[in-house]
C-alpha cells in the first residue's frame, strides 16, 4: 500500500513529488509517479527540443523546488555554472540551465526510485483506498492519488488539417509524439500558427532551410512578455478571482486573462529579421480550405492561396480536460462533480476532488487560475496539496 500516487511525471507531477518528499509528507518508497515515459519531464524536454526553445518564458524564480532562489543558487554552483545563462530583464533562464537544475533536484530526492513507467487505464475506489490499474495489467493501491496529467498529449488539429492527413498529405502537429521535422532539400514548408511555438519553429527551420519556410498566422504578431499578466501570480487579480463563486464566470476570466498566441518581443524582432533577409515569409491570413494532389498541398486562404509540400501545425492543444478518456468511469462511480466547462469542481483550499483524490495543473485551473498550467501554477498547486 502506497501513501501517495501521482499520475503524470511532467512539470506538475514532479513539482508535487519534490514538495511531498522535501516536506516529509512521504518517502520515495511510499510514493509512486506513474508516467508513460521512462524518465521525468520526457514530454517537456521533447516539446522544447522540437521547437529549439533557448530560454524559458518565465523568470528564474519559477522552477520545481520549494526555495524560490534554488535555481539561481544552482547556477552559481560548480555543476550549474557551465549552464548559467539568462535572457532579458526578468532573468529568464536558459532551457539547459532549467533542465540541469531539475536533474540535480531529482537526483537529490532520488525521484527515480518512485518512478513507474506505465499508462493508467483505470482508477477506482476500493474500501478506503484507491486502486490503480495500468494498461499492462499491473495493479496497486494508494491512500492518496493526484491527477497531474497535462495537455501536451492532446494537440489541436483544425478540421481541414484532418482532411489533408486522411488524403495522405505530409502534415503533422509539431507536438505529435513522432513528428519528424527533417525536411527534404526541395520541400516548401508551411507552419501554421502565430504563438510562441510557431515562431520558435519558424526561426529554427528558416536557418536550416532559408527561403523555403512560410509562416501563416491569423493575426499580426502579438507581443507580451508572459502568457498572462504577472498580477495573476498574487493577490492583485487572484483576490477578485476567489470572490467569484460562479465557475462559468471564472472560466471566462481565465480565458480573457491568457494572452493566447502571444510572444516575447525578441521573438517578433527575430522573425521580422528573418523575413527582411529573405529566409522566412510571413502571411497574415486564415485557412478556408485545402486539398492534396501529387505531393503538393494547396491551401486556400481568405485573401489568396498558397502551395506547400509539407505543413507543420503549431495550433496549440485541445481545451478539453486531460485524462477523461479513462477517468469517465471514475467520475461516474464516485459521483465526482464537474463544472459546465467539463473541468473538476475541487476544494479551494486543498485541490481535493474526491476523498483523497487531488488534481494539479490544468485540472486545477478553476481554483489556481490562469497560471495553473505553468511552472508557477505547479508550485502554487503543490503548496495547497501539502498545505504549506
Amino acid at each position: 500500500m502506497l501513501e501517495w500516487t501521482i499520475i503524470g511525471g511532467g512539470i506538475q507531477g514532479c513539482t508535487l513529488a519534490n514538495y511531498l518528499l522535501k516536506t516529509k509528507r512521504t518517502t520515495t518508497s511510499n510514493l509512486a509517479i506513474v508516467d508513460p515515459h521512462p524518465e521525468p519531464l520526457s514530454t517537456w524536454k521533447r516539446c522544447t527540443n522540437t521547437i529549439a526553445m533557448p530560454y524559458l518564458r518565465s523568470p528564474s524564480i519559477h522552477h520545481l523546488d520549494i526555495d524560490p532562489f534554488s535555481l539561481e543558487k544552482f547556477a552559481k554552483s560548480e555543476s550549474g555554472k557551465p549552464y548559467a545563462q539568462y535572457y532579458g530583464p526578468y532573468d529568464r533562464p536558459a532551457i539547459t540551465l532549467f533542465n540541469k537544475h531539475c536533474e540535480s533536484l531529482f537526483h537529490d530526492i532520488q525521484l527515480q526510485k518512485s518512478w513507474i513507467q506505465g499508462k493508467v487505464e483505470q482508477l477506482r475506489r476500493i474500501r478506503k483506498h484507491w486502486q490503480i490499474k495500468l494498461s499492462d495489467g499491473t495493479q496497486f493501491e494508494s491512500e492518496n492519488v493526484v491527477l497531474a496529467m497535462g495537455l501536451s498529449d492532446h494537440p489541436y488539429w483544425p478540421f481541414w488539417a484532418n482532411e489533408l492527413q486522411n488524403q495522405g498529405a505530409a502534415i503533422n502537429h509539431i507536438y505529435d509524439d513522432h513528428t519528424n521535422t527533417k525536411v527534404k532539400e526541395t520541400e516548401e514548408i508551411l507552419i501554421v500558427g502565430g504563438g510562441i511555438s510557431a515562431i520558435h519553429t519558424a526561426l529554427k527551420l528558416s536557418k536550416i532551410h532559408p527561403g523555403r519556410i512560410k509562416l501563416l498566422t491569423r493575426h499580426p504578431l502579438r507581443i507580451q512578455p508572459f502568457d498572462s499578466d504577472p498580477g495573476w501570480l498574487g493577490p492583485k487579480y487572484m483576490n477578485s478571482f476567489k470572490k467569484v463563486t460562479n465557475l462559468s464566470q471564472r472560466r471566462q476570466m481565465i480565458s480573457k486573462a491568457r494572452y493566447r498566441g502571444s510572444i516575447p518581443k525578441e521573438l517578433k524582432l527575430q522573425a521580422l529579421r528573418e523575413e527582411r533577409e529573405g529566409r522566412l515569409d510571413i502571411f497574415i491570413d486564415e485557412v478556408s480550405g485545402a486539398s492534396y494532389e501529387n505531393g503538393e498541398i494547396k491551401v486556400e486562404l481568405k485573401m489568396k492561396s498558397m502551395v506547400a509540400n509539407r505543413i507543420l501545425l503549431a495550433t496549440g492543444f485541445h481545451a478539453t480536460p486531460p485524462g477523461f478518456d479513462w477517468l469517465t468511469s471514475t467520475i461516474e462511480s464516485e459521483g465526482l462533480r464537474c463544472a459546465t466547462c467539463g473541468y473538476p469542481i475541487i476544494s479551494e483550499s486543498s485541490l481535493e476532488w474526491g476523498q483523497n483524490l487531488y488534481v494539479i495543473g490544468a485540472l486545477a485551473e478553476l481554483v489556481i487560475g490562469p497560471v495553473s498550467r505553468n511552472i508557477s501554477g505547479a508550485r502554487r498547486g503543490a503548496e495547497k496539496i501539502v498545505q504549506l
